[in-house]
């Protein structure tokens, strides 16, 4: 398929770049204001967190976007979709790992995204608290602040390779691949666990070899496929489901060796409904 992406100018790209980067600067902003003064919390009917400055991180964001792009999507975890059927898809996550946020974990971040015609054209992870970004433009290359990244290749062994992994919560959530999880840490013992973007970060800078995020919703993987394949490494769908209406992911991504390696460790393994 023709990568509709191909066709948009690259001084275009670079635009929407430099406004994806405002809007992540608008969102650093009004979280650690949020940070100084707290924060109201509650729970959804899933149990997750939700704050008032995930709210208001969000709700700043789409306003900025329909000023800027009036004719542009936006997909966000916190409000209905707005112009969905629209070329330009904005998504977002105005605090990834809100339950960090509400405990002070500084791991938290936000997710902003720009997608044209389903292909991943910007993608920022931005962490207040850690003066951290990672941002990247297709054409464009990925940056971890103001540097440029390029992800090298080697060949780890399996026991010093650097691997992230969502917490096995993730795994057994919607459906049980708690199995999966197990082989993977009996496989890649050098493993750390994050259940927010900062392990997507570490990855996208080059610190971690690569990661294996089992079901998330499409704003808690927007950034990732363009932040990774702009930086040289790869991104891989391992599995795709519906789930209350909205579609669920299992990706792998980082260096391309590594995520060759993990993805023939996961190969052939069927993931089984909860309770069948």
């Amino acid at each position: 398929m023709d990568d509709a992406r191909r066709d948009l100018e690259l001084d275009a790209i670079a635009a929407f770049y430099r406004q994806a980067l405002a809007f992540a600067d608008d969102a650093r902003a009004l979280i650690r204001d949020a940070l100084r003064r707290g924060v109201t919390v509650k729970q959804k009917p899933d149990g997750s967190f939700v704050t008032d400055a995930d709210l208001r991180v969000e709700e700043r964001l789409r306003a900025r976007i329909r000023a800027a792009f009036p004719d542009h999507g936006i997909l966000g975890e916190e409000f209905p979709a707005h112009n969905p059927e629209a070329p330009f898809q904005w998504i977002l996550d105005p605090i990834d790992g809100t339950e960090d946020f509400v405990h002070r974990v500084p791991t938290f971040g936000s997710i902003i995204a720009l997608y044209y015609r389903d292909r991943p054209l910007i993608g920022v992870l931005d962490h207040p608290a850690l003066d951290m970004r990672a941002s990247a433009g297709f054409g464009l290359g990925t940056y971890y602040n103001d540097a440029r990244v390029q992800l090298t290749d080697p060949a780890p062994a399996s026991d010093s390779a650097r691997l992230v992994l969502s917490a096995r919560a993730n795994f057994v959530r919607y459906r049980d691949a708690g199995d999966h999880f197990d082989r993977l840490v009996r496989v890649y013992p050098n493993h750390r666990i994050y259940r927010s973007c900062f392990g997507q970060t570490l990855v996208a800078i080059g610190k971690a070899d690569a990661m294996v995020d089992y079901h998330d919703r499409p704003w808690d993987l927007a950034a990732v496929p363009v932040l990774v394949t702009e930086a040289g490494g790869t991104y891989r769908l391992l599995h795709e489901f519906d789930a209350e209406g909205a579609p669920v992911r299992s990706v792998v991504f980082g260096r391309a060796r590594m995520v060759d390696d993990i993805a023939a460790v996961l190969d052939n393994k069927t993931l089984n409904a909860k309770g069948s």
